[in-house]
């Protein structure tokens, strides 16, 4: 066999061993956090975060939303001021969507579900990764004290509208 064909044989053998691993750890994390929200443990998981108004920021961030007693709080994970904020205590959740958009896709993740959320405090969205979102969802209401009011499903569901051709 040639130097070449090994070459590309082991790239595709590394990549399905990452694949497998990263596949295996986010499916721990979301087991982890279920099993901790039915205990009554404090959890977190990964959200992005932006606001209409200061402490929030402006642009999306990424961070850690850890939910125990008292109001959720979210730290960023990168740049310079990671001052921990805390998120309203109560809230109502006004819609869900996926990200859209190239920039949005972008500055969350391709597989992000922005969920849109009003309080006296201003409105904020959070960027919650699919695989988290069923949990996230449950440990807000719940890690909240049952502040959260989640009056839409969560599950979101995908309309594909389709432009049809009008010939004249």
């Amino acid at each position: 066999m040639s130097q070449w064909v090994l070459q590309i044989l082991e790239a595709v053998i590394a990549a399905i061993i990452t694949a497998a691993l990263l596949g295996y750890i986010h499916r721990r994390g979301v087991r982890r956090r279920s099993a901790a929200l039915r205990e009554g443990k404090p959890t977190s998981f990964r959200a992005f975060l932006r606001g209409s108004a200061p402490p929030y920021p402006k642009r999306w961030r990424e961070g850690v939303v850890t939910l125990g007693v008292g109001s959720p709080e979210w730290q960023p994970s990168w740049g310079l001021r990671r001052r921990a904020v805390l998120l309203p205590l109560s809230a109502s959740v006004v819609s869900m969507r996926r990200a859209t958009g190239a920039r949005e896709r972008f500055a969350t993740s391709p597989d992000s579900i922005i969920v849109a959320i009003s309080s006296g405090e201003g409105n904020l969205e959070l960027g919650i990764r699919d695989f988290d979102f069923r949990t996230a969802m449950k440990a807000l209401d719940v890690g909240s004290g049952g502040g959260w009011r989640t009056n839409i499903q969560t599950s979101p569901q995908i309309v594909v509208v389709r432009e049809q051709n009008h010939a004249p």
